[in-house]
């Protein structure tokens, strides 16, 4: 199909409003390209972009254009739809901080690292409990986890200057204990940091790792690698089944993809539709 030439609509000239409240001009590259990093290509991007453009009214939210996104994805393949998905995924876990801790502990550990959940580490002055410490051969990280329900809400300047000053306390202890690896402080968010906490992180030394940031080796840039995503990718699932799916170690959808449609039935008391459904999903979406 022809490229779209989105400068002849006049409705590419209208404010569309973000969730945080801001209002900017509709940047359909910016969509093209979200839409191509979620699998679909670009020739099927490009419809999609094409069936939206009519719905555009004057400050139409990004929550709508993300539920049309998905709803005219679903035409091309279900795979991409759930990789369209994955901002969305990692907000739903939660209610509280404990799953996202689980999940950030799971992608240390497919990149290599020997992980401990929760551990009590003493420093220099006090001790300090650590959501996760990870360890490889060369390296010991330390890693603050902050999850946030609502992608407006950023860890800010005094989230990274707290960290900081426990990583400090730690420092010293730790190299003694790790003698010959290199020792950092991590913060890992979904969302997005400030831009002050970006800036007191890159003159501290202090590593962050988020949504798009940094520019290589961010979260969605982590979890595309490798095709780790969170099972809270489907959205049809409900905050028991996902805890359900957590307190068996089932975090990934490689995991679930793991599993016989039988042991998801059980499990997730679903009928034998339903399971073979989810095996499905998870088996186009890690291996395809």
């Amino acid at each position: 199909m022809p490229c779209i030439e989105y400068g002849e609509d006049p409705r590419m000239n209208i404010k569309i409003k973000k969730a945080s409240g801001i209002t900017e001009d509709f940047n359909p590259d910016k969509l093209l390209g979200s839409l191509i990093r979620s699998g679909a290509d670009r020739d099927q991007a490009e419809e999609v972009i094409s069936l939206i453009i009519p719905e555009l009214q004057p400050y139409t939210s990004t929550k709508k254009i993300f539920r049309l996104a998905r709803k005219y994805l679903r035409q091309f393949n279900r795979s991409t739809v759930l990789r369209y998905s994955l901002k969305k995924s990692l907000l739903r876990l939660g209610p509280s901080g404990y799953p996202f801790e689980k999940y950030v502990g799971e992608l240390f550990k497919q990149y290599g690292y020997s992980v401990d959940m929760g551990v009590l580490l003493q420093g220099r002055c006090v001790k300090h409990e650590v959501d996760v410490f990870a360890v490889n051969d060369n390296e010991v990280r330390l890693v603050e986890c902050k999850y946030r329900n609502r992608a407006e809400n950023s860890p800010d300047v005094k989230v990274a200057m707290y960290f900081h000053s426990r990583f400090r306390d730690l420092r010293a202890e730790m190299k003694n204990q790790h003698s010959g690896k290199s020792f950092s402080g991590w913060i890992v968010t979904n969302t997005r940091f400030t831009e002050d906490a970006i800036t007191y992180a890159v003159c501290s030394g202090l590593k962050l790792i988020s949504w798009r940031y940094p520019g290589k080796g961010s979260l969605e840039q982590m979890i595309e690698k490798k095709k780790l995503y969170p099972v809270t990718v489907i959205s049809g699932l409900t905050s028991a089944q996902t805890r359900l799916l957590f307190e068996q170690k089932v975090i990934l959808m490689k995991d679930l993809a793991k599993m016989a449609a039988g042991d998801i039935k059980r499990l997730l008391s679903v009928s034998e539709r339903r399971a073979l459904a989810l095996k499905d999903q998870a088996d186009k979406l890690c291996f395809c």
